[in-house]
């Protein structure tokens, strides 16, 4: 059962990943993600009116408070990093999201992987540095991290890769301390209120595209779906197998639906990335 939620997790953020894309054409990304707080907040807290199994401890408030500030930081660096580097070269580094949540998984969960799958882990972020490399030489790679070293919007997004390693790690600490939907409604409502302080200047010039509204709102409901099953995951998983999995469905439906949708064409890169990536998963199970 674990196992299933993970999948469907990590299938529900390749979906969110591609209507965001296209969403943010037609909306501002902080609006998005406003919009997209106020949705979580709606479904939580209905949720909350018809839960009985309310618990919640004072433990939760230091770890809680700690994980909003971390969410708003990097949300505010993620914005930042696509606006001042190409997505080619950004979006890649988040495949170190599952080295450094072994780490800290580790560090503060004491959740020991077995050595064979800390090969798959490294074979993932291996497979898919691999799809984005302009060709198949090790001079390729040594020039890919060279840019990587001297691209602000490149170290910005290393820099996510790390918060968005470490905030699974809190949100399995969290959810210790109260249950899913008050987690999440605490969370959201705590990140919403903060964008709104960043975006004012966004607000006051906002001009809802009627036209994509069904985009947005489908945006909107699967990203929300996506976040609740990652909470599922985090409980059922430890936090580098969830990880490893969700980046790696994210990046074979990347090629896939850019193939389909984008017109993006297949290179070798991305077929032998791909065979690394689904190395990498074998030895994760």
């Amino acid at each position: 059962m674990g196992l299933l939620i993970c999948i469907l997790n990590g299938l529900f953020w390749a979906f969110f990943d591609i209507t965001r894309k296209l969403s943010i054409k037609y909306l501002n990304p902080k609006i998005l993600l406003s919009f997209f707080m106020i949705v979580q907040v709606i479904i939580f807290f209905t949720w909350t009116l018809y839960e009985k199994n309310f618990y919640f401890s004072y433990n939760y408030v230091l770890p809680g408070s700690i994980l909003i500030v971390i969410s708003v930081i990097s949300a505010i660096c993620f914005l930042k990093s696509i606006l001042h580097s190409d997505l080619s070269l950004t979006i890649p580094l988040l495949s170190l999201t599952p080295l450094f949540s072994s780490l800290f998984s580790l560090l503060f969960l004491n959740e020991k992987l077995l050595l064979t799958q800390y090969f798959g882990i490294l074979s993932i972020v291996l497979g898919t540095l691999t799809l984005y490399t302009n060709e198949l030489t090790l001079n390729s790679f040594f020039k890919s991290f060279m840019i990587i070293r001297e691209n602000k919007g490149a170290k910005l997004m290393i820099l996510v890769s790390i918060f968005w390693s470490i905030t699974p790690v809190i949100d399995k600490i969290c959810l210790k301390y109260t249950p899913i939907n008050y987690h999440g409604l605490i969370q959201s409502f705590g990140m919403l209120l903060a964008l709104i302080s960043i975006s004012v200047k966004e607000i006051k010039t906002l001009n809802f595209p009627l036209r994509s509204s069904s985009l947005i709102i489908i945006t909107l409901l699967i990203g929300t779906t996506a976040t609740i099953l990652q909470f599922y995951s985090i409980l059922e998983n430890y936090v580098p197998i969830m990880e490893s999995i969700k980046r790696t469905i994210g990046q074979v439906c990347a090629v896939i639906f850019g193939y389909i949708i984008f017109k993006e064409k297949i290179t070798i890169q991305k077929v032998v990335g791909v065979l690394i990536l689904s190395i990498g998963i074998f030895y994760i199970f």
